[in-house]
């Protein structure tokens, strides 16, 4: 529990209720002052229309007529209003004492009387009374007074709403801080256990989602994300850790075996060139398998996504066949490109430059002269397809999808140059800028197609 009081939920809950109770206070004290002044004003409009009356009886009758009517309004049992009519500091009438003769408002206090009815008596056995005095022709005063206790009362229950409702406030603001704190450190928990978990190794913990859709739901789908991409990262280089134990330990095995021949066999000095030759080419070939498994494995951590811009496909593709036509005609292939102008994507040129070259050098490699091989770049479906199709003797179906894997090669190929690694690369920069790569039968033949995203 310690924790949730620490916890930042509880305290914004506090501050939310600090904030309502103020608000609180500043709507009570507005209601208190309209509701006292209203009633305050209908007091003193009551005390106006007796004080008329009475004056106009004064003017009708005289000090006489104005006695006879304070008299009447005593008898009659109205004990809310009180009079007094006074010369000289000395009564004539009433029931107020003579120093209430005071000129314009005023405030006094009356004892409670036996036959007094009202509701809330007070607890002192004294009631306020709100008077007004008024100066007659003859320089009689005439007072009119009234009880005004329902409006001190009005006030005290007004101070008690306001007090109470404080407390209410305030307990609810904090057993709500509490039960957002509990809540909020519920859901933190959760993600601190899948945490542990993933530390002691179990990368496949992922965050579980409320479904609610607020902020820890964002959190921990943003985190999911991270550990996918962790996952990947992890895998990727128990990938390449085993792709160098398992299928560089043969290249290795034979540099090994080269030298200690030649150890055992040569004369002289000179004998060792060849071997120290073909060691130095396998080595060449070694280094270039590192170096291909390291750009693989920095493709699939997405690090190159950052250098993601517009590139303009058709003229990309156009001189890739321009450059690679000369280099069919070496090799005795027919080169032909069919293109589509003002296509373009978002990626990485350099990247995506050397994924459609790594097909253009597959069909040259592993297809006999005289091969046709065309390359094609088409709009469908709101996507860019470049294809580089050929009439050799294609894959079997069965190795399509083989042929992607880190070294794997088809058995009629294992007499050519190469790693293996070449289709690798280019899944690896599909899965990057999230495009399709297929491998289909060209009947006769074989087209492999890469299917990227257009951008306008």
């Amino acid at each position: 529990m310690p924790d949730v009081f620490r916890s930042r939920a509880f305290k914004s809950g506090l501050a939310y209720a600090g904030l309502f109770t103020v608000s609180a206070v500043i709507l009570f004290a507005v209601v208190y002052w309209q509701t006292a002044g209203y009633m305050q004003n209908q007091l003193h409009g009551v005390i106006d229309h007796e004080t008329q009356t009475l004056v106009g009886a004064y003017h009708e009758g005289g000090l006489a007529g104005l006695k006879k009517a304070i008299g009447d309004r005593l008898e009659s049992g109205n004990n809310d209003n009180h009079y007094l009519l006074a010369v000289h500091d000395r009564r004539l009438a009433g029931d107020l004492p003579a120093r209430a003769a005071v000129v314009g408002w005023s405030r006094a206090y009356r004892s409670v009387q036996p036959g007094d009815t009202m509701a809330d008596r007070p607890d002192d056995g004294r009631i306020p009374l709100v008077l007004r005095g008024t100066t007659l022709p003859d320089g009689a005063v005439l007072v009119v007074a009234r009880d005004a206790q329902q409006l001190a009362a009005l006030r005290a229950r007004l101070v008690d709403a306001v007090l109470w409702g404080l407390v209410v406030v305030l307990l609810l603001g904090a057993a709500g801080g509490a039960l957002m704190g509990r809540a909020a450190l519920r859901r933190v928990e959760r993600i601190n256990r899948v945490a542990g978990r993933i530390i002691d190794g179990d990368l496949s913990q992922r965050v579980p989602d409320s479904g609610r859709g607020d902020e820890f739901d964002h959190l921990a789908r943003h985190l999911n994300r991270m550990l996918d991409q962790i996952e990947r990262l992890m895998d990727s280089m128990r990938q390449v850790s085993s792709d160098i134990a398992h299928d560089l330990r043969t290249p290795l095995g034979r540099l090994r075996q080269g030298l200690d021949t030649a150890r055992e066999q040569a004369q002289s000095p000179g004998d060792y060139r060849p071997a120290v030759d073909r060691a130095i080419a396998q080595t060449d070939q070694i280094l270039e398998t590192f170096s291909a498994l390291l750009r693989i494995a920095q493709i699939e951590s997405g690090s190159r996504r950052a250098r993601f811009a517009r590139v303009e496909l058709s003229a990309l593709v156009e001189t890739l066949a321009e450059t690679y036509a000369v280099v069919a005609e070496e090799t005795a292939h027919v080169f032909s490109g069919d293109i589509q102008p003002g296509v373009a994507v978002r990626g990485d040129r350099e990247l995506v430059t050397q994924a459609l070259a790594n097909l253009i050098e597959n069909a040259l490699t592993h297809t006999p002269p005289g091969t046709r091989i065309e390359m094609t770049l088409r709009t469908r479906d709101g996507a860019a397809v470049v294809s580089v199709a050929d009439n050799g003797p294609g894959i079997p179906a069965d190795a399509r999808t083989k042929v992607t894997q880190r070294f794997y090669r088809l058995e009629a190929s294992r007499t050519r140059p190469g790693n293996g690694l070449g289709l690798s690369m280019v899944a690896a920069v599909a899965d990057l800028h999230e495009a399709t790569l297929t491998l289909d039968d060209n009947a006769p033949g074989l087209i492999v197609s890469l299917r990227l995203p257009i951008v306008g």
